[in-house]
């Protein structure tokens, strides 16, 4: 199978959306998690929110 520029881009770009998505998923986890240990701290230092 030969391999034409519009093959290749295409299959370029699934890979990278692959990858975007994957680089996603782990900012989110990280900012999660952080998101989570500032509002436990937070809740510490000046108590529950009020709603």
């Amino acid at each position: 199978m030969e391999w034409t520029d519009g093959t290749m881009l295409f299959y370029g770009g699934l890979c990278g959306l692959g990858l975007t998505l994957a680089a996603t998923l782990a900012v989110a986890v990280v900012l999660g998690m952080g998101g989570a240990r500032l509002r436990a701290r937070l809740d510490e230092e000046y108590g529950k929110r009020k709603k």
